[in-house]
Parts: C-alpha cells; structure tokens; sequence
C-alpha cells in the first residue's frame, strides 16, 4: 500500500485539505540528495513526479536502496518523531516535483488541533511500519545467506 492511498484512507478529506495548506511547491534535479540519514529532519515531502530512492547506511558497504518512492508518496517520517533525526537517506533519482512542508509548522498544526494531529500521527505511523518492514526484506535479501523468502 503506497504512502497517498494510506494518506487517502486515514486522514478525513477537512485533515488533507488543512495539511496541504501547508504545503509549497518544490523540485529537484535528478540525483539530488534530499536528506542524509543522520540530518536533522525538519521538513517533509509528498511526490508529485518523478522518483525518490531511500537508502539505508550499512558500514563498510554501499548504502542499499531499501524502496522507490512515486506520485503520491509520503518522502520522510522522521520529522515528526524526536529527536527529528533523519533514519534513511533519500536521493532524487529522476526528476523530482514535489509538495514540501515545514515540520514544525505541521507539528505546530498538529498540536494546535488534537484531533488533526491524530489523524496525521496515524497516517505517518503506518508509513514508518510500511517502512521498517520493506527495510527488513530489502536488508535480508541483500545480507542474509537464504535472504528474506518473500
């Protein structure tokens, strides 16, 4: 399940019409580094066109891409949980345009409004389980002697 049809299915038509009030219109050329896994996290994405590889830190290898993100797909989750540090890396692989937000004027939306920030809590809750989980597979492929039998 892809992160906007999560966004679809979660947040109330009045929640996604609030958050993408917030939004702004952003690009990227293709290659582009959005964010480094470490970074601070203070703003996040939802893919317009183009591709967004997330990629995990690995020492002494080079960085796995864990998944691909598209149109419609939610480009970072790390900005709303302290300490606001990014877990992946991600890179533009193709031409990006993109919704940007500025984390803390969501999560100040968010807390302003219990109700919206539930709402938006869930919503980045299942894409950071979605994430973890194809992680962990995309990790056993790579590194484990039977990889991950999925």
């Amino acid at each position: 399940m892809t992160s906007i049809t999560l966004m679809d299915a979660v947040l109330p038509a009045e929640h996604r019409e609030r958050l993408m009030g917030l939004a702004r219109e952003s690009s990227f050329d293709a290659n582009t580094r959005l964010f480094e896994e470490g970074g601070r996290a203070d703003r996040f994405w939802i893919v317009r066109t183009g591709v967004v590889a997330l990629d995990l830190h690995v020492p002494g290898r080079r960085s796995p891409v864990i998944e691909s993100l598209g149109h419609g797909e939610l480009v970072g989750w790390s900005w709303h949980f302290p300490p606001h540090v990014w877990q992946f890396g991600a890179q533009a692989t193709h031409p990006l345009r993109a919704w940007e937000f500025d984390a803390v004027a969501v999560r100040e939306t968010c807390a302003a409004d219990p109700e919206f920030g539930r709402a938006v809590a869930v919503w980045v809750g299942r894409v950071v389980a979605h994430r973890l989980h194809a992680a962990r597979i995309r990790l056993l492929d790579l590194y484990a002697p039977y990889g991950s039998r999925s």
